[in-house]
């Protein structure tokens, strides 16, 4: 009798363990525009491998590159839904939800590397991850598309004038709006997959992007020009779904988070560090690359300046706090 109800017992423990979770598969769908073979895709790669290593094969990562899942806009939707667990996004798309992130797209908003990892990280990482969450976003880590810059068909741009009437390939985000009024751009939005063929049709001639981002996505093969105005420092940031967040367990949570919140130490690393050889790569595939002299940038400045005054009490949200929490930080942090 007692060894019947003992198997009775450990076969409800058995069935209560599993019906937890604790061996139940949990899959991640994780989608981003960046290319296959792009740093960003490489990264989100050592993350499937080590998390699914220390899950011990109880957490399957499925990784989405080159935008399978649609443009960057398309893909957030699906992440708050939770039909995606998770993404790697850009700043400037993520500010469609997270309206405050408008205030990190600031033309010249950052001098260095340096000073907005300072400020990122020591200063705002906490602020950033009470907003997305309040948006259906649970905050992994920074990453990074870099500094934007110009990359153009027909003729080379060297100050604001050579681009009035230009029709550019933008952001749909309020600050690229603005900016690139202000500089007098016909600015048209488009999503990442339908970029390379409206360079190629004429839709527009140019666009701003990293020199990486260019590469990786071929854009350079529809431009002869490639503008270092650096105009945009442009964070990127991995997250998961609040919905499928919501569903798992802490030891689960734990390890999709990773130690000390430092799943991809290298996310921001692995694309500065090949930063010349990219632009060294245009200049290879026959793109004439031009370094603004800082005459040339003062036009450019001198819009980015009307540019903040114009969308901070815009944006809504708490942006007029962060902007000046960033100016602040900026002092400590230093160039």
């Amino acid at each position: 009798m007692f060894l019947r109800q003992l198997k009775y017992l450990v076969c409800v423990s058995i069935t209560l363990t599993i019906s937890g979770g604790l061996f139940a598969q949990t899959t991640v769908k994780l989608a981003t525009v960046a290319p296959e073979g792009s740093p960003w895709a490489n990264e989100l790669a050592k993350i499937k491998k080590k998390i699914e290593s220390e899950s011990q094969g109880q957490i399957k990562f499925k990784i989405y590159p080159g935008g399978q899942m649609g443009g960057e806009n398309e893909i957030l939707q699906q992440v708050i839904r939770g039909k995606l667990q998770g993404a790697g996004l850009t700043a400037g798309a993520l500010a469609n939800t997270v309206k405050e992130l408008n205030v990190l797209e600031i033309p010249y908003l950052f001098s260095s590397y340096a000073q907005a990892d300072c400020v990122l990280d020591d200063h705002l990482q906490e602020d950033f991850r009470k907003l997305f969450e309040a948006k259906g976003l649970i905050f992994v880590t920074w990453a990074e598309n870099g500094y934007r810059s110009i990359g153009t068909k027909s003729a080379p741009v060297k100050t604001p004038d050579d681009l009035k009437g230009v029709k550019i390939r933008i952001q749909e985000s309020p600050v690229h709006i603005a900016y690139w009024k202000q500089l007098g751009v016909s600015g048209i939005p488009i999503a990442i997959p339908e970029v390379l063929p409206s360079l190629q049709t004429g839709v527009v001639e140019g666009f701003d992007n990293t020199p990486l981002f260019t590469l990786a996505a071929e854009w350079q093969t529809a431009i002869k020009y490639f503008t270092l105005t650096r105009h945009i420092y442009q964070p990127a940031a991995i997250l998961y779904s609040k919905k499928f967040w919501d569903t798992l367990n802490d030891e689960q949570k734990k390890t999709l988070m990773g130690e000390g919140n430092k799943l991809a130490p290298g996310a921001r690393q692995a694309v500065r560090s090949i930063e010349k050889n990219m632009i060294a790569t245009l200049k290879k595939a026959d793109v004439v690359v031009y370094e603004p002299t800082s005459a040339d940038l003062a036009g450019f400045k001198a819009a980015a300046n009307a540019v903040s005054g114009q969308v901070i009490g815009k944006i809504g949200g708490q942006s007029k706090q962060i902007f000046d929490k960033i100016q602040k930080a900026k002092a400590a942090c230093g160039g």
